[in-house]
């Protein structure tokens, strides 16, 4: 073993070759090294046994780390052509192990961007070369980071490296066996672009109390998977149809992953039991035909989830498990929350005083915990209801609803009120208030504007939903208009305070103004647009409601006015965007800029849609969306690009230019059919004098659609319009962005 004394100069330079200094708390494993350059530095090594015994031997806490640089080659952990049968001892594990390691927190590193091109290897298993279930590493440290690694048992599977085929090892034996590749006392785990190959128990990281695997690959059969793992982004290839032997509390959680099953008839996820939830998971037979996708190969008392899975491309209903896409609890199942929380998204029920009913008991209290993934008790607790169920052998069952409301602290106090005040440098209104201190507020604050004294005409016009910018800027929509901003006080997992307004005292006059004259441009992702039903029509100010159009009067739905739009998440080909989302068939919007009239326009609009095969919308039953310019909302006249599902196509839509003359609406060309309406799209309309265009593309350029049409009206009409005629939720249209721009 080598000694560390300190670094000398020569050991330094040759270090620093490397691009990166070398020291006593990280090192550099590549095999390339001679031994007269591994003698000249003790944090340079060739041979992985030596490193990792090298880092055995230190006596630093376990709040240090360790860092592991490892370059390309193939590392054999556990050499693979000595001949001695490996076993466990018989005073402690019956686990055979390549190494085991105990120390600080440990990062491991690999020197490249492909995972195949660094290789920790072993080739032992159950009966193979072992007596035991031969694991690779056991890796004893507090976390634990890998990146860029290929970790490979290949007992079962042959050992291919496309960077040197002269390390290409065939199997150790055609039989699929128990052959592992990592034992853990972890308490977290996260491996980025790692590889994970072997089949029968791969075990990458097991026992691990929570692991985060991104953008990884997997390659298993039976018993294989660490249940209390987060799997985002990753590819896996299930060779058999049982990949977690079960799973624990928490649960494992499948992120925008792609698994390719090579099993017939039935895939199912966990042997014995245990919760599950996969989140935007496309499922793939690598044969092309059917499965039954199951959780549980046996009876499961344990809750899964799913949202937007498919099988082959179609979209897949999983029996035994339940459809969260409209439920509150999918809002949770992200990636943050998932690792810090504070929603919940597991219960613990709990009988207090044991789960037995004894002879002399009519009755138990059970006792509920909420908990979020990361294992810590949640913060907060949403208002449900939970159906709780008795089920005797006999067959005799019954059951009763509980109501679970929230659990929320007192609501906060001002200790010093709101009030506004004008700051002439920068145009705006500043609101200022004092709370007491707390770790998070959550205040909401609505900015309005209004005319008469007793302010029953306001109209909103800026909604701080968290209290991050207490300032609202001046507009020339301002003008002539009294403001006041309405706070309503809250910490989270608190109680909603009492309302509290603040009111600047005098009418806005121009020359408040830092920007002065007609408003030219404008643009929003509207985080801070007052999305609610908002029918008044006013210059410098957005208008939501509702409309059932002429040309749809043949359709049986009604529009719904209280929720006509929404600003929150999107679903299915729109999960994880914020925007503006429609909450009623119907729903519509106008922006009237603050400007007496207006000869050119351009609008510009990012929408992400829900579908993501191109259709756009529910069903061709009259579901379009009007993206209109130079409008007028009065008379419901003016121009509008339609996009429309089409009866002729279930992967594209119907584009073309309209004409509205008071609520009637006239086709202007031909409709365009494009799958271009997917993902994230970029719609462009403008009028420049007698012409109006309009472009639609996603950034493939294949499908993108051009529109014109001359000899148009340019009126002075100058308002900006959304109408929204297709089904809400999965079928909906998130609008991510809106920029427009007036002459």
């Amino acid at each position: 073993m080598k000694t560390f004394p300190l670094l000398t100069t020569l050991a330094l330079l040759i270090s620093q070759a490397f691009g990166a200094t070398y020291d006593d708390h990280h090192f550099l494993l590549d095999q390339s090294l001679s031994k007269e350059q591994t003698d000249q530095s003790p944090y340079l090594f060739s041979d992985v046994r030596d490193v990792l015994n090298a880092i055995n031997h230190l006596q630093y806490p376990y709040s240090d780390t360790i860092t592991l640089d490892i370059a390309p080659g193939v590392y054999w952990v556990d050499d693979p052509d000595d001949p001695e049968i490996r076993r466990g001892n018989n005073t402690g594990s019956t686990v055979p192990y390549g190494f085991k390691l105990q120390g600080p927190n440990l990062h491991l590193n690999g020197l490249c961007t492909d995972a195949q091109d660094v290789v920790l290897a072993c080739n032992r298993g159950q009966m193979q070369g072992a007596i035991g279930n031969f694991t690779m590493l056991r890796l004893d440290c507090p976390t634990i980071k890998a990146r860029n690694i290929t970790f490979g048992n290949y007992c079962s599977v042959d050992l291919v490296y496309p960077r040197d085929p002269s390390k290409n090892r065939a199997r150790r034996s055609s039989v699929i066996t128990q052959a592992q590749l990592i034992h853990t006392s972890a308490k977290f785990v996260e491996a980025v672009n790692c590889r994970f190959i072997s089949r029968l128990n791969l075990c990458p990281f097991h026992g691990v109390r929570r692991a985060l695997f991104t953008e990884c690959h997997f390659e298993c059969t039976d018993d294989a998977l660490e249940g209390a793992a987060i799997y985002n982004k990753c590819h896996l290839d299930f060779y058999s149809n049982k990949p977690f032997w079960a799973t624990p509390e928490c649960g494992p959680v499948f992120l925008d992953c792609q698994i390719d099953c090579h099993t017939k008839n039935v895939q199912y996820f966990i042997k014995t039991n245990g919760p599950l939830t996969l989140i935007r998971t496309a499922l793939r037979q690598v044969d092309g035909e059917d499965l039954v996708v199951l959780p549980c190969f046996g009876p499961n008392d344990a809750p899964c989830y799913y949202s937007d899975v498919t099988l082959n491309g179609k979209p897949l209903h999983i029996p035994g498990a339940i459809d969260i896409t409209d439920k509150r609890v999918y809002g949770g199942m992200t990636l943050d929350n998932l690792l810090h929380g504070p929603y919940p998204t597991y219960i613990k029920i709990i009988p207090v005083g044991g789960d037995v009913i004894k002879e002399d008991e009519d009755s138990k209290t059970l006792q509920f915990k909420y908990y979020c993934w990361n294992g810590e008790l949640a913060d907060q607790r949403l208002a449900s209801s939970l159906l709780v169920t008795a089920s005797l052998p006999a067959g005799i069952q019954g059951h009763t609803r509980l109501a679970l409301d929230a659990h929320l602290r007192p609501a906060p106090k001002f200790t010093e009120k709101p009030t506004l005040k004008l700051e002439k440098a920068s145009g705006s209104l500043d609101l200022d208030y004092l709370l007491p201190v707390d770790t998070y507020e959550t205040s909401q604050i609505c900015w309005y504007r209004y005319k008469k004294a007793d302010g029953s005409d306001a109209v909103p016009i800026q909604m701080e939903w968290e209290p991050t910018d207490k300032h609202h800027h001046l507009t020339a929509g301002d003008v002539g208009y009294r403001i006041k901003a309405v706070v309503i006080p809250k910490y989270l997992g608190s109680h909603v305070g009492e309302p509290t307004e603040a009111i600047f005292p005098d009418v806005i006059k121009s020359n408040m103004l830092k920007e002065k004259g007609e408003e030219s441009i404008y643009a929003t992702d509207f985080h801070d647009v007052p999305v609610l039903h908002q029918p008044i029509i006013q210059d410098g100010a957005w208008t939501f409601d509702s409309y059932k159009p002429i040309d749809t009067q043949m359709y049986f739905w009604s529009p719904i006015q209280e929720r006509c739009w929404y600003y929150g998440l999107g679903v299915n080909g729109a999960a994880d965007s914020l925007g503006l989302l429609q909450g009623t068939r119907g729903a519509r919007c106008f922006y009237m800029p603050a400007r007496k009239k207006c000869s050119d326009m351009e609008a510009h609009i990012s929408v992400i849609p829900a579908k993501n095969k191109g259709q756009g919308f529910g069903s061709p039953t009259g579901q379009y969306m009007d993206v209109g310019i130079k409008f007028d909302p009065h008379t419901l006249t003016g121009y509008a690009l339609r996009i429309q599902r089409s009866a002729k196509f279930d992967n594209q839509c119907a584009f073309f230019l309209v004409e509205y003359k008071n609520g009637k609406v006239t086709p202007l060309n031909e409709p365009q059919y494009s799958s271009c309406y997917r993902g994230n799209v970029e719609i462009a309309i403008a009028i420049k004098g007698n012409i109006l265009t309009a472009r639609i593309g996603n950034g493939t350029k294949q499908q993108d659609v051009t529109l014109a049409a001359t000899g148009i009206n340019n009126s002075n009409l100058k308002g900006f319009y959304i109408q929204h005629t297709g089904t809400t939720g999965p079928s909906a249209s998130l609008i991510k962005q809106v920029k427009l721009s007036w002459k």
